[in-house]
């Protein structure tokens, strides 16, 4: 008698367990919590808070003076995150709107991660704890908010939804451009059905040409350009040695999670290959990170506890170095 195969997404789904509407009233308080929380911090002693200040209150200017070196000019300098504080701004105090733009993505982030898995609570809590998620609702606001837009597309179950969603985001931090090439990119290798090895191969080459291809950014005249063709500097090897590690179990896990996670893989890859020589990778990373950590939680067995051995570590090893720190070296 043959047996049928049943596939890898599948089998994770029928571990999942449909969230019951008290725990759904659980994770909207820990989000509104979280949210709060970081909301409520003090607006005057992190870094880039007084820029955000000039944009709720001078953002239609901005707005306008960009679209006026052209139509190219106007778009990669995040028109929709200009708009969304010239329309708060018509409202809202200078410090309500930086409030609004903090609380509400770091809201809906925690939810979208906190209902995701109601298995695997724990992990999720520790996964928003995370220093490269926690800092874009403190230092990195528009990237904070384009990832609250990003996130709300990628688990939108309704395809014109999904698909407005995450075109939006690069409009609201340009970064997101990069990240909508990747998904295109693993859509196109995955519709030709490359074998994995050669995705790999293609990934990495598609890497280094997105690294090389900052000359790009201070062409189009983006906000962002002086970043982008900055030299790489301070890289402790640290995150770069983690996600290697995390790379190689879920390398591990075989095939079928390869296939139903490429594009969390593909990020993986990405952010390994541009780490030494491009001073945005890790911005670009941290894009997607969270949906890197919720894939992991699909690893089964030994490799299933490895990676949340290492995630363990790391998460302690990032702040007990930021201990000590003025405001957790985010000043």
């Amino acid at each position: 008698m043959r047996v049928r195969r049943i596939p890898f997404d599948a089998i994770s789904s029928a571990k999942s367990i449909r969230p019951s509407l008290n725990y759904q009233l659980l994770v909207w308080i820990l989000s509104v919590i979280y949210g709060g929380f970081l909301a409520g911090l003090p607006l005057d002693i992190f870094k880039d808070r007084a820029n955000y200040l000039i944009y709720a209150e001078h953002s239609w200017e901005i707005f306008e003076r960009t679209w006026e070196e052209g139509l190219l000019v106007g778009l990669v300098n995040e028109p929709l995150w200009l708009l969304l504080n010239a329309g708060l701004g018509a409202v809202l105090p200078p410090e309500a709107v930086l409030r609004t733009l903090i609380f509400v993505p770091a809201t809906l982030v925690a939810w979208f991660v906190l209902r995701h898995e109601p298995r695997q609570f724990m992990w999720l809590l520790l996964f928003l704890l995370v220093p490269q998620v926690v800092k874009n609702h403190i230092i990195h606001l528009r990237q904070g908010t384009a990832i609250a837009v990003f996130l709300a597309g990628w688990f939108a179950s309704r395809q014109p939804l999904r698909g407005m969603l995450l075109v939006v985001a690069p409009f609201i931090h340009s970064s997101f451009f990069f990240v909508l090439f990747l998904l295109a990119s693993v859509r196109i290798m995955r519709s030709l059905r490359l074998a994995a090895d050669l995705r790999t191969l293609l990934m990495v080459g598609t890497a280094v040409g997105l690294g090389s291809t900052s000359w790009l950014a201070e062409s189009l005249g983006a906000r962002q350009a002086k970043l982008y063709t900055a030299p790489a500097e301070d890289f402790s090897g640290l995150g770069f040695a983690f996600w290697m590690l995390v790379l190689i179990v879920m390398v591990l896990q075989g095939r079928e999670f390869l296939k139903q996670c490429a594009f969390e893989i593909n990020t993986i890859i990405f952010y390994l290959c541009t780490y030494f020589f491009s001073p945005f990778s890790a911005r670009i990373f941290e894009n997607t990170v969270l949906l890197v950590l919720l894939s992991g939680l699909r690893l089964t067995g030994w490799r299933n506890l490895a990676f949340l051995g290492l995630f363990l570590f790391y998460l302690l090893l990032q702040w007990f170095i930021r201990i000590g720190q003025p405001s957790f070296g985010w000043e």
